[in-house]
C-alpha cells in the first residue's frame, strides 16, 4: 500500500511534528484576547495622540464595526457604518441601507471629520476606507447638486471648485487607475438614487461646499492641520489604525505581546463576549493584569456590567414624525416605557410555540430559519399587529422592545421586521396615519423600501438581513394580504 507520508516526513518525522506544534502555537497567539486587547490599545494610542493632535478640530468617530476597538467612546456619539464589500473590486456600491446621512450636520458643525478603521488583511488601508468612503463623497457631492436648485445655491466656494473638489478622489497607493474609473462611471447613477429616495436630504443640501477624502495611516506623516486649514471642502479623514505586521517587529520583545494587526476584526471569534464600549470602560484594569488572569477578568467584569442599573431605563428612539418608537438590546427585567403600547421581541432556543397569553405583547421566536417560520405566521403575528393598529388609532404611541439575549442580531432583525411591517400598512409617504376609511395603496417592493430609510435614518448603524427583509416582502405582499 502506498504511503500518504511525503520524504521529509519519513526521514524527519519528529522535525515535522515540531513544525506543525509552532504552527498551532502562532495561530493560537493570533487568536488570543491577551495579544489583540493589547495590539488594539497600542493601535488606538496612534489614533488618540498622534490623529488627534493632527486634526484636533475634528471629531473621531469609529467605523463599525472593528474600527470601534480604536475610538474611545464620547459623548457625542456618532456612528459610521461604510462596509468594505461596498468597496470589493467588481462590487462597488453605494448601498442605499448604508446611506449615513447622519454624519453630515457634525461634519459641517465641526468642519471636517476623522472616520477610524483597521484592516487585518496585510493592506495599509482597508476597502471601507480605500474605495467604500471615497465613492460615498462623491455620490453626497453629486446628489446635493441633482437636489438643490440653483437659485438656492448655498455655496461657499465657486462651481469649478465644487466640481475639482467633489469628484471622486481615492489614493494611488491602494487603488489602480483602471479600478477608480469603475468606480467613477457609476457615481452619477448612485447619486439618482440617493436623490430620489426617501431620506431627509436637508442636511445634505445645507453642505456649503463638497466632501472630500484623506488618507492616513501610522507611516503617514502627520502635521498639525485644524479646520481653518481646509477652505475649498470638507475633509473626510479616513484613518487607519493599525500596522502592517511587519512593521510591529520588536514590540513583542519591548512590549511583551504579539502583535495582531487589526486585532479589532471579526471579535465575536476572541472576545468572550466583551464589546468595545466594555473594555474602554474597563481598559486600565483589564490590561493591566497577567496573561493568565486576562480571560477570568473579563469574565468578571462582564458579570458585573449585566446586573440591572439605572440606565436600563433609557429612552426608545422615534422613527420621524410616526408614533412608532424601537430600542434594541433592552435588559430582559427593564420596566416598558408606561406611556407607550410596548411589543417585546426575544429568540431563545426554547419559546412559546404560540405568543404568551398572559403576554399578549412578547413575540419570541427560536434562532435561524424554524424561528423566522413561526414569527412571520399570521396566526402569531396578526394578534399582536392588530393589538398595536388599534393603539396607534387611539392616538397612543407603539414601543417595539428588543430584549437583549442569545442571538442578538437575529432579535434585532426581528425587531426592524416588526417596525417595518407596521410602516408600510399604516402610514402614509409623509408619515401620517392612515384612517380607517383611507383607501390603502397596494404594498410593493418601493413601499417596503422608503419605509426601511425611515428606520436607518434612526438607527444608522443597524444592517437587518437579507432574508429578514425577504420575510418581511413575502409577508406584506402575500396574497391573503
Amino acid at each position: 500500500m502506498a504511503s500518504n507520508l511525503t520524504a521529509p516526513q519519513l526521514v524527519f518525522p519528529h522535525a515535522v511534528e515540531s513544525l506543525q506544534a509552532d504552527r498551532g502555537a502562532i495561530r493560537g497567539q493570533l487568536r488570543d484576547t491577551y495579544n489583540r486587547l493589547h495590539s488594539l490599545a497600542h493601535d488606538a494610542a496612534w489614533v488618540h495622540s498622534e490623529v488627534a493632535a493632527a486634526y484636533p478640530d475634528f471629531p473621531l468617530v469609529a467605523n463599525q464595526r472593528a474600527g470601534a476597538w480604536y475610538v474611545k467612546p464620547s459623548p457625542e456619539e456618532a456612528h459610521a457604518y461604510f462596509k468594505s464589500t461596498d468597496g470589493h473590486a467588481g462590487e462597488h456600491n453605494f448601498n442605499l441601507r448604508r446611506a449615513n446621512l447622519a454624519l453630515l450636520p457634525l461634519i459641517k458643525e465641526r468642519g471636517g471629520i476623522v472616520l477610524v478603521d483597521s484592516t487585518r488583511r496585510g493592506k495599509r488601508l482597508p476597502d471601507a476606507l480605500s474605495k467604500t468612503i471615497p465613492l460615498w463623497c462623491a455620490t453626497l457631492n453629486r446628489a446635493r447638486q441633482l437636489v438643490l436648485p440653483p437659485a438656492t445655491d448655498n455655496s461657499s466656494v465657486s462651481l469649478e471648485i465644487w466640481k475639482e473638489q467633489g469628484r471622486l478622489y481615492t489614493s494611488p497607493q491602494a487603488v489602480g487607475r483602471s479600478e477608480h474609473a469603475q468606480i467613477e462611471a457609476k457615481v452619477d447613477k448612485w447619486a439618482k438614487e440617493l436623490a430620489s429616495s426617501a431620506y431627509d436630504l436637508s442636511s445634505l443640501k445645507a453642505l456649503d461646499r463638497p466632501l472630500r477624502p484623506f488618507f492616513v495611516s501610522p507611516t503617514s506623516t502627520l502635521s498639525h492641520s485644524p479646520a481653518s486649514s481646509f477652505e475649498t471642502c470638507y475633509p473626510v479623514i479616513c484613518a487607519s489604525a493599525s500596522k502592517l505586521a511587519e512593521e510591529a517587529d520588536g514590540l513583542e520583545r519591548a512590549e511583551g505581546f504579539t502583535y495582531v494587526q487589526g486585532s479589532g476584526d471579526d471579535h465575536e471569534a476572541w472576545s468572550r463576549g466583551l464589546t468595545p464600549s466594555v473594555f474602554w470602560r474597563h481598559a486600565d484594569e483589564i490590561l493591566a493584569v497577567p496573561r493568565e488572569e486576562i480571560d477570568q477578568v473579563i469574565e468578571q467584569i462582564l458579570a458585573e456590567e449585566d446586573a440591572p442599573t439605572a440606565s436600563s431605563a433609557s429612552s426608545p428612539t422615534r422613527i420621524r414624525q410616526t408614533g412608532l418608537y424601537l430600542r434594541f438590546a433592552v435588559p430582559s427585567n427593564a420596566p416598558a416605557p408606561s406611556d407607550l403600547f410596548a411589543i417585546s421581541i426575544s429568540t431563545s432556543k426554547t419559546p412559546s410555540p404560540t405568543a404568551d397569553s398572559t403576554q399578549p405583547c412578547h413575540l419570541c421566536a427560536k434562532p435561524g430559519k424554524a424561528g423566522y417560520n413561526s414569527f412571520f405566521a399570521p396566526d402569531y403575528l396578526e394578534p399582536v399587529l392588530s393589538n398595536a393598529s388599534t393603539a396607534l388609532r387611539d392616538g397612543r404611541g407603539v414601543c417595539i422592545l428588543v430584549e437583549k439575549g442569545e442571538a442578538q442580531s437575529e432579535a434585532n432583525d426581528l425587531g426592524v421586521a416588526m417596525s417595518l411591517i407596521l410602516l408600510a400598512r399604516l402610514y402614509d409617504d409623509e408619515g401620517g396615519l392612515r384612517q380607517l376609511n383611507t383607501p390603502t395603496p397596494p404594498i410593493t417592493k418601493d413601499l417596503i423600501r422608503t419605509r426601511l430609510q425611515w428606520i436607518l435614518e434612526a438607527f444608522p448603524t443597524v444592517n437587518p438581513s437579507r432574508a429578514a427583509l425577504n420575510r418581511v416582502n413575502d409577508f406584506l405582499m402575500s396574497k391573503r394580504r
